[in-house]
Protein backbone atom coordinates (compact mmCIF):
# COMPACT_ATOMS: atom_id res chain seq x y z
CA UNK A 1 0.00 0.00 0.00
CA UNK A 2 2.90 2.36 0.51
CA UNK A 3 4.15 1.75 -2.82
CA UNK A 4 0.43 2.58 -4.16
CA UNK A 5 0.04 5.65 -2.22
CA UNK A 6 3.52 6.83 -3.50
CA UNK A 7 2.97 6.50 -6.66
CA UNK A 8 -1.02 8.09 -6.31
CA UNK A 9 1.19 10.83 -5.09
CA UNK A 10 3.73 11.44 -7.97
CA UNK A 11 1.21 11.16 -10.61
CA UNK A 12 -0.67 13.62 -8.40
CA UNK A 13 1.81 16.23 -8.85
CA UNK A 14 3.04 14.85 -12.42
CA UNK A 15 -0.32 16.31 -13.12
CA UNK A 16 -1.98 19.58 -10.81
CA UNK A 17 1.31 21.06 -10.56
CA UNK A 18 2.21 22.02 -14.22
CA UNK A 19 1.07 24.62 -15.93
CA UNK A 20 -0.56 22.56 -18.58
CA UNK A 21 -3.00 21.89 -16.00
CA UNK A 22 -4.02 25.42 -14.58
CA UNK A 23 -4.42 26.32 -18.62
CA UNK A 24 -6.33 23.57 -19.11
CA UNK A 25 -8.62 24.76 -15.64
CA UNK A 26 -9.15 28.08 -17.27
CA UNK A 27 -9.81 26.85 -21.16
CA UNK A 28 -12.08 24.36 -20.58
CA UNK A 29 -15.00 26.34 -19.25
CA UNK A 30 -14.41 29.14 -22.10
CA UNK A 31 -14.28 25.90 -24.90
CA UNK A 32 -17.58 24.69 -23.31
CA UNK A 33 -19.70 27.12 -22.49
CA UNK A 34 -17.61 30.08 -24.17
CA UNK A 35 -20.75 29.81 -27.63
CA UNK A 36 -23.53 30.60 -24.80
CA UNK A 37 -21.97 33.98 -23.56
CA UNK A 38 -20.25 34.97 -27.13
CA UNK A 39 -23.82 34.96 -28.57
CA UNK A 40 -25.35 37.06 -25.45
CA UNK A 41 -21.95 39.44 -25.74
CA UNK A 42 -22.18 39.38 -29.81
CA UNK A 43 -25.90 40.31 -29.46
CA UNK A 44 -24.47 43.57 -27.48
CA UNK A 45 -21.86 44.63 -29.42
CA UNK A 46 -21.47 46.88 -32.59
CA UNK A 47 -23.46 49.50 -33.82
CA UNK A 48 -26.78 49.37 -35.61
CA UNK A 49 -26.73 48.72 -39.32
CA UNK A 50 -28.25 50.51 -42.32
CA UNK A 51 -29.35 47.74 -44.66
CA UNK A 52 -30.86 49.40 -48.15
CA UNK A 53 -33.54 46.72 -49.67
CA UNK A 54 -34.20 47.58 -53.01
CA UNK A 55 -38.42 46.47 -53.86
CA UNK A 56 -39.39 45.61 -57.60
CA UNK A 57 -42.85 45.91 -57.10
CA UNK A 58 -45.35 47.45 -59.98
CA UNK A 59 -48.23 47.77 -58.35
CA UNK A 60 -46.91 49.53 -55.25
CA UNK A 61 -49.15 48.79 -52.85
CA UNK A 62 -46.42 45.81 -51.23
CA UNK A 63 -43.88 48.72 -51.32
CA UNK A 64 -45.91 50.94 -49.39
CA UNK A 65 -46.38 48.51 -46.43
CA UNK A 66 -43.01 47.93 -46.49
CA UNK A 67 -42.00 51.19 -46.21
CA UNK A 68 -44.02 51.82 -43.87
CA UNK A 69 -43.26 48.85 -41.34
CA UNK A 70 -39.41 49.83 -41.72
CA UNK A 71 -40.09 53.33 -40.33
CA UNK A 72 -42.21 52.06 -37.21
CA UNK A 73 -38.99 49.45 -37.20
CA UNK A 74 -36.47 52.46 -36.88
CA UNK A 75 -38.40 54.50 -34.59
CA UNK A 76 -38.84 51.38 -32.20
CA UNK A 77 -34.84 50.92 -32.73
CA UNK A 78 -34.21 53.97 -31.64
CA UNK A 79 -35.92 54.23 -28.60
CA UNK A 80 -34.70 51.02 -27.70
CA UNK A 81 -31.04 52.64 -28.06
CA UNK A 82 -32.47 56.07 -26.06
CA UNK A 83 -33.86 53.58 -23.37
CA UNK A 84 -30.56 52.05 -22.77
CA UNK A 85 -28.06 55.27 -23.13
CA UNK A 86 -30.52 56.73 -20.54
CA UNK A 87 -30.13 53.78 -18.41
CA UNK A 88 -25.99 54.15 -18.82
CA UNK A 89 -26.77 57.51 -17.92
CA UNK A 90 -28.27 56.83 -14.71
CA UNK A 91 -25.80 53.98 -13.94
CA UNK A 92 -22.94 56.22 -14.38
CA UNK A 93 -24.20 59.02 -12.07
CA UNK A 94 -24.75 56.90 -9.17
CA UNK A 95 -20.94 55.38 -9.41
CA UNK A 96 -18.78 58.11 -7.97
CA UNK A 97 -15.44 56.58 -8.36
CA UNK A 98 -13.60 58.17 -11.21
CA UNK A 99 -12.24 54.48 -12.41
CA UNK A 100 -15.72 53.45 -13.02
CA UNK A 101 -17.01 56.01 -14.89
CA UNK A 102 -13.96 56.12 -17.09
CA UNK A 103 -14.97 52.17 -17.79
CA UNK A 104 -17.99 53.12 -18.35
CA UNK A 105 -16.95 56.05 -21.12
CA UNK A 106 -14.95 53.64 -23.00
CA UNK A 107 -17.89 51.49 -23.07
CA UNK A 108 -20.65 54.04 -24.30
CA UNK A 109 -19.67 53.25 -28.21
CA UNK A 110 -19.99 49.46 -27.74
CA UNK A 111 -23.10 48.59 -25.80
CA UNK A 112 -25.74 49.32 -27.70
CA UNK A 113 -28.22 46.22 -28.54
CA UNK A 114 -27.17 45.15 -32.26
CA UNK A 115 -30.19 45.67 -34.92
CA UNK A 116 -30.66 46.90 -38.06
CA UNK A 117 -32.19 49.93 -39.81
CA UNK A 118 -33.93 48.75 -43.36
CA UNK A 119 -34.71 51.54 -45.86
CA UNK A 120 -36.75 50.25 -49.12
CA UNK A 121 -36.22 51.93 -52.12
CA UNK A 122 -38.82 51.21 -54.98
CA UNK A 123 -38.41 49.89 -58.41
CA UNK A 124 -42.10 50.42 -60.72
CA UNK A 125 -41.34 48.24 -63.60
CA UNK A 126 -41.79 44.50 -63.90
CA UNK A 127 -38.60 42.36 -63.28
CA UNK A 128 -36.37 41.46 -66.54
CA UNK A 129 -33.19 39.07 -66.01
CA UNK A 130 -31.15 42.41 -66.91
CA UNK A 131 -32.32 44.35 -64.02
CA UNK A 132 -32.28 41.08 -61.56
CA UNK A 133 -28.35 41.40 -62.64
CA UNK A 134 -28.24 45.07 -62.22
CA UNK A 135 -29.30 44.82 -58.84
CA UNK A 136 -27.11 41.78 -58.21
CA UNK A 137 -24.15 43.32 -59.13
CA UNK A 138 -25.39 46.12 -56.37
CA UNK A 139 -24.85 44.00 -53.62
CA UNK A 140 -21.76 42.45 -54.43
CA UNK A 141 -20.46 46.27 -54.80
CA UNK A 142 -22.07 46.65 -51.54
CA UNK A 143 -24.17 49.09 -52.64
CA UNK A 144 -27.32 47.81 -51.21
CA UNK A 145 -28.04 45.12 -49.30
CA UNK A 146 -30.68 43.13 -51.13
CA UNK A 147 -33.84 43.65 -53.41
CA UNK A 148 -37.10 41.50 -53.13
CA UNK A 149 -39.16 40.64 -55.95
CA UNK A 150 -42.86 41.12 -55.91
CA UNK A 151 -45.22 39.76 -58.48
CA UNK A 152 -48.56 41.49 -59.07
CA UNK A 153 -51.95 39.93 -57.05
CA UNK A 154 -49.47 38.61 -54.50
CA UNK A 155 -52.35 37.78 -52.38
CA UNK A 156 -54.82 36.21 -54.81
CA UNK A 157 -54.45 32.23 -55.47
CA UNK A 158 -54.01 31.56 -59.19
CA UNK A 159 -56.66 29.18 -61.02
CA UNK A 160 -54.57 26.09 -60.17
CA UNK A 161 -54.75 27.30 -56.54
CA UNK A 162 -51.32 28.04 -56.14
CA UNK A 163 -50.06 31.15 -54.44
CA UNK A 164 -47.28 33.62 -56.83
CA UNK A 165 -44.43 33.19 -54.85
CA UNK A 166 -41.51 36.34 -53.47
CA UNK A 167 -38.17 36.28 -53.96
CA UNK A 168 -35.99 37.38 -51.91
CA UNK A 169 -32.38 38.02 -53.39
CA UNK A 170 -29.35 38.91 -50.93
CA UNK A 171 -25.69 37.66 -50.52
CA UNK A 172 -26.79 37.20 -46.63
CA UNK A 173 -27.48 33.79 -44.90
CA UNK A 174 -31.64 32.75 -45.68
CA UNK A 175 -31.90 33.01 -41.88
CA UNK A 176 -31.00 36.93 -42.25
CA UNK A 177 -32.84 39.47 -39.95
CA UNK A 178 -33.76 41.34 -43.14
CA UNK A 179 -34.87 38.54 -44.80
CA UNK A 180 -37.25 37.48 -42.10
CA UNK A 181 -37.99 41.02 -41.57
CA UNK A 182 -39.15 40.91 -44.83
CA UNK A 183 -41.07 37.73 -44.78
CA UNK A 184 -43.31 38.83 -42.04
CA UNK A 185 -44.01 42.30 -42.93
CA UNK A 186 -45.09 40.87 -46.71
CA UNK A 187 -47.03 38.43 -44.81
CA UNK A 188 -48.83 40.01 -42.55
CA UNK A 189 -49.94 42.67 -45.39
CA UNK A 190 -50.86 39.63 -47.14
CA UNK A 191 -53.20 38.49 -44.22
CA UNK A 192 -54.58 42.02 -43.52
CA UNK A 193 -55.67 42.22 -47.11
CA UNK A 194 -57.83 39.04 -47.31
CA UNK A 195 -58.96 39.76 -44.17
CA UNK A 196 -60.72 42.84 -45.47
CA UNK A 197 -61.38 41.25 -48.71
CA UNK A 198 -63.57 38.78 -46.89
CA UNK A 199 -65.28 41.36 -44.05
CA UNK A 200 -63.67 40.29 -42.04
CA UNK A 201 -62.14 43.13 -39.06
CA UNK A 202 -58.16 42.65 -38.49
CA UNK A 203 -58.83 44.13 -34.85
CA UNK A 204 -61.30 41.32 -33.84
CA UNK A 205 -58.73 38.40 -35.26
CA UNK A 206 -55.94 39.57 -33.72
CA UNK A 207 -57.94 39.98 -30.21
CA UNK A 208 -58.97 36.28 -31.15
CA UNK A 209 -55.59 35.09 -31.53
CA UNK A 210 -53.78 36.50 -29.04
CA UNK A 211 -52.06 33.44 -27.25
CA UNK A 212 -52.50 32.84 -23.33
CA UNK A 213 -49.56 32.43 -21.08
CA UNK A 214 -48.78 29.02 -19.45
CA UNK A 215 -46.88 29.38 -16.32
CA UNK A 216 -44.95 26.42 -15.67
CA UNK A 217 -44.34 25.46 -11.46
CA UNK A 218 -43.02 22.99 -9.89
CA UNK A 219 -44.92 20.39 -7.59
CA UNK A 220 -46.59 21.43 -4.09
CA UNK A 221 -44.61 19.89 -0.94
CA UNK A 222 -45.80 19.83 2.48
CA UNK A 223 -43.27 20.75 4.97
CA UNK A 224 -42.03 19.52 7.83
CA UNK A 225 -44.37 22.00 10.29
CA UNK A 226 -47.38 20.42 8.22
CA UNK A 227 -47.77 23.60 5.95
CA UNK A 228 -48.28 23.39 2.15
CA UNK A 229 -45.17 25.13 0.19
CA UNK A 230 -46.43 26.71 -2.63
CA UNK A 231 -45.44 25.53 -5.86
CA UNK A 232 -42.33 27.63 -7.05
CA UNK A 233 -42.53 29.06 -10.88
CA UNK A 234 -39.95 27.77 -13.48
CA UNK A 235 -37.62 29.76 -15.12
CA UNK A 236 -37.16 27.78 -19.24
CA UNK A 237 -33.62 28.84 -19.47
CA UNK A 238 -32.44 27.69 -15.90
CA UNK A 239 -34.20 24.24 -16.58
CA UNK A 240 -32.25 23.82 -19.82
CA UNK A 241 -28.80 25.08 -19.18
CA UNK A 242 -28.98 23.85 -15.07
CA UNK A 243 -29.07 19.83 -16.56
CA UNK A 244 -26.30 21.10 -19.55
CA UNK A 245 -24.21 22.65 -17.04
CA UNK A 246 -23.66 19.55 -14.65
CA UNK A 247 -23.39 17.19 -17.73
CA UNK A 248 -20.47 19.37 -19.06
CA UNK A 249 -18.82 19.59 -15.62
CA UNK A 250 -18.77 15.82 -15.62
CA UNK A 251 -17.68 15.25 -19.39
CA UNK A 252 -15.46 17.79 -18.49
CA UNK A 253 -13.69 15.91 -15.47
CA UNK A 254 -13.43 12.83 -17.13
CA UNK A 255 -11.86 14.36 -20.15
CA UNK A 256 -9.11 16.39 -18.20
CA UNK A 257 -8.45 13.22 -15.60
CA UNK A 258 -8.20 10.78 -18.03
CA UNK A 259 -5.85 12.24 -21.09
CA UNK A 260 -2.46 12.87 -18.90
CA UNK A 261 -2.76 8.87 -17.82
CA UNK A 262 -2.38 8.13 -21.51
CA UNK A 263 0.19 10.36 -21.74
CA UNK A 264 1.95 9.61 -18.92
CA UNK A 265 1.88 6.02 -19.30
CA UNK A 266 3.05 6.54 -23.07
CA UNK A 267 6.04 8.82 -21.62
CA UNK A 268 7.10 6.20 -19.27
CA UNK A 269 6.97 3.13 -21.73
CA UNK A 270 9.11 5.59 -24.74
CA UNK A 271 11.70 6.42 -22.23
CA UNK A 272 11.86 3.30 -20.69
CA UNK A 273 11.18 4.70 -17.05
CA UNK A 274 8.38 2.05 -17.07
CA UNK A 275 11.47 -0.98 -16.63
CA UNK A 276 12.90 0.83 -13.91
CA UNK A 277 9.46 1.62 -12.07
CA UNK A 278 8.69 -1.84 -12.16
CA UNK A 279 12.00 -2.80 -10.62
CA UNK A 280 10.61 -1.14 -7.37
CA UNK A 281 6.32 -2.17 -7.76
CA UNK A 282 4.76 -4.60 -9.71
CA UNK A 283 2.68 -4.02 -12.46
CA UNK A 284 -0.65 -3.93 -9.97
CA UNK A 285 0.38 -1.17 -8.07
CA UNK A 286 2.00 1.05 -10.90
CA UNK A 287 -1.71 1.13 -12.04
CA UNK A 288 -3.40 0.82 -8.78
CA UNK A 289 -1.20 4.15 -7.69
CA UNK A 290 -2.19 6.23 -11.21
CA UNK A 291 -5.91 5.37 -10.82
CA UNK A 292 -5.80 6.45 -7.16
CA UNK A 293 -3.63 9.55 -8.37
CA UNK A 294 -5.98 10.16 -11.04
CA UNK A 295 -8.85 10.27 -8.71
CA UNK A 296 -7.33 12.58 -6.67
CA UNK A 297 -6.75 15.09 -9.27
CA UNK A 298 -10.55 14.76 -10.96
CA UNK A 299 -11.37 15.18 -7.51
CA UNK A 300 -9.09 18.31 -7.46
CA UNK A 301 -10.63 19.62 -10.77
CA UNK A 302 -14.93 18.90 -9.20
CA UNK A 303 -13.53 21.52 -6.13
CA UNK A 304 -12.21 24.33 -8.25
CA UNK A 305 -15.08 23.88 -10.54
CA UNK A 306 -18.13 23.81 -8.20
CA UNK A 307 -16.74 26.29 -5.68
CA UNK A 308 -16.29 28.36 -8.41
CA UNK A 309 -19.65 28.10 -10.60
CA UNK A 310 -21.44 28.38 -6.68
CA UNK A 311 -19.28 31.57 -5.80
CA UNK A 312 -20.69 32.86 -9.03
CA UNK A 313 -24.26 32.12 -8.81
CA UNK A 314 -24.30 33.41 -5.24
CA UNK A 315 -22.78 36.29 -6.79
CA UNK A 316 -25.69 36.52 -9.36
CA UNK A 317 -28.04 35.68 -6.90
CA UNK A 318 -29.24 32.42 -8.02
CA UNK A 319 -27.62 29.95 -5.10
CA UNK A 320 -30.61 28.64 -4.58
CA UNK A 321 -30.75 27.01 -7.71
CA UNK A 322 -27.72 25.41 -7.74
CA UNK A 323 -28.46 21.03 -6.59
CA UNK A 324 -26.44 20.59 -3.66
CA UNK A 325 -28.69 17.55 -2.95
CA UNK A 326 -26.83 16.22 -6.17
CA UNK A 327 -23.34 16.68 -4.90
CA UNK A 328 -22.71 13.56 -3.23
CA UNK A 329 -24.11 11.42 -6.16
CA UNK A 330 -22.15 13.09 -8.89
CA UNK A 331 -19.38 12.73 -6.69
CA UNK A 332 -19.54 8.96 -6.86
CA UNK A 333 -20.69 8.86 -10.42
CA UNK A 334 -17.30 11.02 -10.98
CA UNK A 335 -14.62 8.90 -9.42
CA UNK A 336 -16.21 6.01 -10.83
CA UNK A 337 -16.29 7.16 -14.23
CA UNK A 338 -13.19 8.71 -13.73
CA UNK A 339 -11.85 5.12 -12.71
CA UNK A 340 -13.65 3.59 -15.76
CA UNK A 341 -11.89 5.50 -18.82
CA UNK A 342 -8.60 6.58 -17.26
CA UNK A 343 -8.42 2.60 -17.01
CA UNK A 344 -9.01 2.50 -20.89
CA UNK A 345 -6.83 5.10 -21.72
CA UNK A 346 -4.28 3.59 -19.55
CA UNK A 347 -4.66 -0.13 -21.47
CA UNK A 348 -4.35 1.08 -24.86
CA UNK A 349 -1.36 3.55 -23.81
CA UNK A 350 0.39 0.13 -22.47
CA UNK A 351 -0.34 -1.49 -25.81
CA UNK A 352 0.59 1.15 -28.38
CA UNK A 353 4.12 3.21 -28.66
CA UNK A 354 3.17 6.30 -30.37
CA UNK A 355 0.09 8.74 -29.73
CA UNK A 356 -1.43 8.99 -32.79
CA UNK A 357 -1.56 5.16 -32.56
CA UNK A 358 -3.23 5.51 -28.71
CA UNK A 359 -5.63 8.43 -30.54
CA UNK A 360 -6.87 5.59 -33.02
CA UNK A 361 -7.56 3.49 -30.86
CA UNK A 362 -9.71 5.55 -28.51
CA UNK A 363 -11.66 7.05 -31.23
CA UNK A 364 -14.24 4.54 -30.48
CA UNK A 365 -14.04 5.62 -26.77
CA UNK A 366 -14.04 8.89 -27.52
CA UNK A 367 -17.48 8.73 -29.68
CA UNK A 368 -19.20 6.79 -26.72
CA UNK A 369 -18.42 9.17 -24.21
CA UNK A 370 -19.73 11.98 -26.13
CA UNK A 371 -23.38 10.08 -26.60
CA UNK A 372 -25.10 12.30 -23.85
CA UNK A 373 -23.63 15.45 -25.39
CA UNK A 374 -25.69 14.37 -28.68
CA UNK A 375 -29.05 13.70 -27.12
CA UNK A 376 -28.95 15.90 -24.11
CA UNK A 377 -32.23 18.04 -25.56
CA UNK A 378 -34.09 15.14 -25.92
CA UNK A 379 -33.02 13.46 -22.28
CA UNK A 380 -34.24 17.15 -20.23
CA UNK A 381 -36.97 17.83 -22.14
CA UNK A 382 -38.15 13.99 -21.37
CA UNK A 383 -35.93 12.54 -18.83
CA UNK A 384 -37.82 10.01 -17.47
CA UNK A 385 -38.89 8.58 -21.20
CA UNK A 386 -37.43 5.00 -22.10
CA UNK A 387 -34.73 6.45 -24.00
CA UNK A 388 -33.34 7.90 -21.70
CA UNK A 389 -34.00 5.81 -18.52
CA UNK A 390 -32.20 2.80 -21.05
CA UNK A 391 -29.10 4.95 -21.32
CA UNK A 392 -29.22 5.87 -18.16
CA UNK A 393 -28.14 2.28 -17.40
CA UNK A 394 -25.39 1.88 -20.19
CA UNK A 395 -22.23 1.33 -17.79
CA UNK A 396 -19.79 4.02 -19.83
CA UNK A 397 -22.53 6.98 -20.25
CA UNK A 398 -23.73 6.20 -17.11
CA UNK A 399 -22.57 9.04 -15.26
CA UNK A 400 -23.05 12.05 -17.61
CA UNK A 401 -26.32 10.19 -18.01
CA UNK A 402 -27.60 9.69 -14.73
CA UNK A 403 -26.62 12.88 -13.37
CA UNK A 404 -28.12 14.84 -17.19
CA UNK A 405 -31.32 13.33 -15.59
CA UNK A 406 -31.30 13.97 -11.96
CA UNK A 407 -30.22 18.10 -12.70
CA UNK A 408 -33.15 18.61 -14.59
CA UNK A 409 -35.71 18.21 -11.35
CA UNK A 410 -37.83 15.64 -12.21
CA UNK A 411 -38.31 12.70 -9.98
CA UNK A 412 -36.21 9.96 -10.71
CA UNK A 413 -36.99 6.78 -8.84
CA UNK A 414 -34.83 6.14 -6.51
CA UNK A 415 -34.03 2.62 -7.51
CA UNK A 416 -32.90 4.07 -11.09
CA UNK A 417 -29.40 5.76 -9.55
CA UNK A 418 -29.15 3.05 -7.42
CA UNK A 419 -29.51 0.25 -10.12
CA UNK A 420 -27.20 2.43 -12.52
CA UNK A 421 -24.53 3.11 -9.54
CA UNK A 422 -24.15 -0.93 -9.04
CA UNK A 423 -24.08 -1.68 -13.20
CA UNK A 424 -21.16 1.10 -13.12
CA UNK A 425 -18.83 -0.74 -10.38
CA UNK A 426 -19.45 -3.91 -11.62
CA UNK A 427 -18.47 -2.72 -14.84
CA UNK A 428 -15.64 -0.28 -13.42
CA UNK A 429 -14.09 -3.47 -11.54
CA UNK A 430 -14.02 -5.49 -14.63
CA UNK A 431 -12.54 -3.10 -16.84
CA UNK A 432 -10.19 -2.43 -14.39
CA UNK A 433 -8.96 -6.14 -14.17
CA UNK A 434 -9.08 -6.49 -17.78
CA UNK A 435 -6.97 -3.32 -18.45
CA UNK A 436 -4.72 -4.59 -15.39
CA UNK A 437 -4.20 -7.60 -17.32
CA UNK A 438 -3.14 -5.90 -20.68
CA UNK A 439 -1.20 -3.29 -18.39
CA UNK A 440 0.98 -5.88 -17.42
CA UNK A 441 2.34 -7.15 -20.53
CA UNK A 442 1.82 -4.12 -22.51
CA UNK A 443 3.89 -1.75 -20.71
CA UNK A 444 7.11 -4.08 -21.34
CA UNK A 445 6.39 -4.59 -25.06
CA UNK A 446 8.55 -3.03 -27.36
CA UNK A 447 8.76 -3.23 -31.21
CA UNK A 448 6.03 -3.68 -33.12
CA UNK A 449 2.13 -2.74 -32.38
CA UNK A 450 0.25 -5.37 -30.99
CA UNK A 451 -2.84 -6.54 -32.69
CA UNK A 452 -6.18 -6.57 -31.95
CA UNK A 453 -5.96 -10.33 -31.40
CA UNK A 454 -2.97 -10.26 -29.22
CA UNK A 455 -4.43 -7.38 -26.96
CA UNK A 456 -7.86 -9.32 -26.49
CA UNK A 457 -5.57 -12.55 -25.97
CA UNK A 458 -3.70 -10.41 -23.28
CA UNK A 459 -7.09 -9.59 -21.59
CA UNK A 460 -8.30 -13.25 -21.58
CA UNK A 461 -4.61 -14.79 -20.63
CA UNK A 462 -2.77 -12.34 -19.16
Amino acid sequence: MRKILTIASREFKAVVGTKAFALSLAMMPVLMFGSLFALDLLGNIGKVEEKQVVVIDPDGEMFARLKSAAGLHNAALDSKIEAQQAAKERSKSADKTDVEEDDEEGEDSLSFSKGSKFFVERIDRAATDELRLELSTKIRNQEINSFVEVPTKVDQFDDEGNLPEVVFYSEESGLSDTKRWVSQTINESVKNKRLARMGIDTTVVQQASTPVEVRSVGLLELGDDGVMEPAVEKDEMSSLMLPFGVMMLMFMIILMSSQPVLESVLEEKSQRIAEVLLGSANPTQLMAGKLLGTVAGSLLVFAIYALGSYFVAAKQGYADMVPLQLLPWFIVFQILGVMFFASIFMSVASAVSQLKEAQSALLPVWMVLMCPLFVWIFIVTEPNSTVATVMSFIPPITPTMMMLRMATGATIPIWQPILGLCLLVVSTMFCIYVAGRIFRVGILWQGKTPKLTEVFRWAVSG
